[in-house]
C-alpha cells in the first residue's frame, strides 16, 4: 500500500516539475498593414504543438454555414433573452454605483502605493521571458505629423530598453511624416519557463505595500456590504 502511494506522490511531483521546468516555445510570424493582418503562431511544449492561424478559422466558418431559418429563430430568442437580462443588469449597475464609491484621492493613494511594486512586477516578467531570436520591422505614420514625432520618441526609448534586455532582438521602427500608414513585418521565437514567474509573483504578492492595499480594500469592501445590508 505504501509503495503505491509513494509512486503516486512521485508521479505528482514529477508532473508538477515537468510543468514548471519544461520550456514553452512560441514561434510567430506576423505581416500586416492598416487594412489587413496575417499572422501564424505555433506553440511547442515537449512533444506537443498547436498552430493558431486565421486561415484555419475562416475555412471552418465557411464550411459550417447556418441556415436562414435557424438564424431568424436565434434572433427572436436572443432579443427576448437580452430584453429580460437588461433590466436585471440595470438594477445591478445601480446597486454597484451605490456600493462602489472611489474618490480621486483614493485612486491617487493607490497609485502611489502600488507604483513601484507594479513596475518591479513588469520588469520581472520581462526578464523571465527569453527571446532566442526575433525580428521586428515597422513603418508607421499618422495624419498629424506631431503625433508621429511623439510616437517616434517613445519608440526609440522602448527600442533602447529592449535592446539592453534582449540581445537577440532586432528592431527597426521607421517613422513616416508624410503619409498615414502602418506596415508591420515581424517574426521570432519566445521561450517561456513557468518556474521563472513564480518568484516574480511571490515578490509582488508578499510586498508590504501590496499587502497593505489589499487589506484596506478588503476592509472597506466588507464595511460597505454590511452598511448596505443594514
Amino acid at each position: 500500500m505504501l509503495s503505491v502511494l509513494t509512486v503516486i506522490l512521485l508521479l505528482i511531483v514529477f508532473a508538477v516539475l515537468l510543468v514548471l521546468f519544461a520550456a514553452i516555445d512560441v514561434v510567430f510570424d506576423v505581416k500586416g498593414t492598416t487594412s489587413s493582418v496575417q499572422h501564424s503562431v505555433v506553440v511547442h511544449w515537449l512533444l506537443f504543438s498547436k498552430k493558431v492561424s486565421p486561415t484555419d478559422e475562416s475555412d471552418k466558418d465557411e464550411s459550417n454555414e447556418i441556415p436562414e431559418v435557424i438564424k431568424d429563430a436565434e434572433k427572436v430568442v436572443t432579443e427576448k433573452v437580452t430584453g429580460y437580462f437588461e433590466e436585471e443588469k440595470k438594477e445591478k449597475d445601480k446597486k454597484k454605483k451605490k456600493s462602489i464609491d472611489i474618490s480621486f484621492s483614493e485612486i491617487l493613494q493607490a497609485f502611489r502605493q502600488l507604483k513601484s511594486p507594479v513596475f518591479r512586477l513588469l520588469k520581472g516578467l520581462i526578464h523571465a521571458v527569453k527571446v532566442p531570436y526575433a525580428r521586428v520591422n515597422a513603418v508607421y505614420g499618422f495624419p498629424d505629423p506631431s503625433y508621429t514625432g511623439i510616437v517616434c520618441g517613445y519608440s526609440y526609448a522602448v527600442m533602447s530598453y529592449l535592446a539592453c534586455n534582449f540581445r537577440n532582438l532586432s528592431m527597426q521602427l521607421e517613422p513616416d511624416f508624410v503619409d498615414s500608414r502602418f506596415d508591420l513585418d515581424m517574426s521570432g521565437k519566445i521561450r517561456i519557463r513557468p518556474y521563472r514567474f513564480v518568484p516574480v509573483f511571490l515578490l509582488f504578492i508578499l510586498n508590504l505595500n501590496v499587502l497593505r492595499f489589499s487589506w484596506n480594500f478588503f476592509i472597506k469592501k466588507k464595511s460597505k456590504k454590511t452598511s448596505v445590508n443594514l
